[in-house]
């Protein structure tokens, strides 16, 4: 994951008494609170963004805030010349970055994310760098019930129409990524999971919704193997 740059508003003071001479710094983010109807929609940012960022793909970091009562996720703004990002060629992406596209798909069916679309990924020309954000909609169903969530997407890639999948034409990179999905630690998810109990999803499914995460990244390679009909430019073998 190459290091990005992020959007900064502003620039000093100083801070006094330090050996190393840093500065304040106001940096521009994007914040989301969740809604009524979609009581998720933080949790779901914070699971997807701790998970991406474990695998050093190119997801903007965040945190949670606070502003009054409510509780955001926000995470860096990447969009330094601050105007409407475009939306991507998909098939530009997979071009020039396979094995990365292949890393976006995993992670993207580990978290159960049917909403990547050509507006939720971004691809700077300029600087040759993607940017995956926007995951208010993947990993629980923003309004639904966790339990019939889980159930319903226990056999399933849960990709959706996803942007990339229809143009992924190398198998290069698949195996590499499930590997790495494979290796994030048990705590990691508990705890990851546990965090997100903080934001919204309700303390008595933290063990439930854990244990099918890891589950899931164990058994995620059988399922792409067993539903490779959904990438239909990949060779068969």
């Amino acid at each position: 994951m190459p290091a990005a740059k992020y959007r900064v508003l502003a620039v000093g003071p100083q801070i006094a008494n330090t050996a190393t001479a840093p500065v304040f710094v106001s940096i521009a983010g994007v914040g989301k609170a969740a809604l009524p109807n979609q009581p998720y929609i933080v949790a779901n940012e914070l699971v997807c963004s701790s998970i991406a960022r474990a695998l050093l793909l190119p997801c903007p970091p965040g945190a949670l805030m606070e502003s009054g009562n409510t509780t955001y996720f926000f995470s860096l703004d990447f969009n330094l010349a601050g105007q409407a990002l475009p939306p991507v060629s998909p098939a530009a992406i997979v071009q020039s970055f396979p094995e990365l596209a292949w890393g976006i798909i995993v992670f993207d069916a580990f978290v159960m994310n049917g909403d990547r679309h050509n507006q939720n990924i971004a691809h700077d020309a300029t600087t040759n760098r993607v940017q995956i954000f926007d995951h208010s909609h993947a990993f629980l169903t923003p309004g639904g019930d966790i339990d019939q969530t889980l159930a319903a997407r226990s056999g399933s890639l849960a990709l959706g129409g996803h942007c990339l999948a229809g143009e992924i034409d190398t198998k290069a990179g698949l195996a590499t990524w499930l590997e790495r999905l494979k290796q994030i630690p048990d705590y990691f998810i508990e705890g990851t999971i546990e965090a997100a109990c903080s934001c919204g999803i309700p303390f008595e499914k933290k063990d439930a919704i854990s244990a099918f995460m890891k589950t899931r990244r164990d058994n995620l390679g059988q399922l792409f193997s067993a539903n490779m009909a959904s990438f239909p430019k990949a060779p068969a073998q």
